[in-house]
């Protein structure tokens, strides 16, 4: 009986001491997690945003967690972190400071252009290798034709406006547009030069507009970046060139 005590007591000591040591290196790991996630903040090497706003769809949505570095080299293509002075489209404030999050379209010496809603840089369609969103102009008998599942989602986002007359502005991206282009028959909608429209930041307001301006050279130490959503982001038609010092990060998952 005693031997058989004393082994009682040896494994409820040797499982204390194995808790113990759990607990021990549950916290070691835990406070490592810690520092690790302060020093990723306080560094820029890994940034987290979620984004509220449909300026990049369809290619970032609403609600999409999106995953940013400073330690990552911008180039073409590239969704950037940068902030502005302007009314921010990525925590939805409107202070000095704020955060954007757009594709980077234009880098120093790029002369950029668009035509017709079609970017062009340095003479060459950049468009042509991205999914984007752009506005059509739809009868009311064509918008019924479209499937609801295809609808609904546009709704929230501003995706279909009415206009007056027998006709509605549509967001289509290229999928949408290949399903329904032969069904609706979609006129793409051009903006119209506006007295508070893009440009205003390089006196251009009166004649170029956000389907067509250009050509613009990229100065030293600039760029330029559009959102997706080409009739709903608040990019640099709108705010102007963003300088090298003002980018934060490039996006890693987009």
């Amino acid at each position: 009986m005693c031997l058989r005590s004393n082994q009682y007591i040896c494994t409820g000591f040797l499982l204390y001491i194995m808790k113990k040591k759990l607990t021990i290196a549950a916290a070691v790991f835990f406070g490592l997690l810690i520092v690790t996630w302060f020093a990723c903040r306080i560094t820029g090497l890994l940034m987290i945003f979620s984004i509220p706003t449909p300026s990049n769809m369809p290619n970032i949505k609403p609600g999409d967690k999106v995953y940013a570095s400073a330690f990552k080299e911008p180039v073409p293509y590239n969704f950037i972190v940068y902030t502005s002075h302007m009314s921010d489209s990525m925590n939805m404030s409107e202070t000095a400071g704020s955060q954007y999050l757009h594709r980077l379209c234009g880098v120093p010496g790029d002369m950029i252009e668009m035509k017709n809603g079609v970017l062009y840089v340095n003479n060459k369609n950049f468009d042509k290798k991205i999914n984007l969103n752009n506005q059509y102009q739809v009868s009311n008998a064509a918008l019924n034709l479209m499937e609801a599942e295809d609808k609904e989602p546009l709704y929230p986002v501003g995706g279909i406006q009415a206009t007056s007359g027998d006709s509605t502005l549509i967001t289509l991206d290229n999928e949408l547009l290949k399903k329904y282009g032969s069904k609706i028959y979609p006129v793409l909608y051009i903006s119209l030069a506006s007295d508070n429209g893009p440009f205003m930041w390089n006196n251009k307001n009166q004649t170029w507009t956000t389907d067509n301006f250009g050509p613009l050279k990229i100065p030293y130490n600039c760029y330029f970046v559009l959102g997706d959503n080409r009739h709903n982001a608040l990019d640099s038609r709108y705010i102007g060139f963003v300088k090298k010092e003002n980018i934060k990060g490039v996006a890693l998952n987009k």
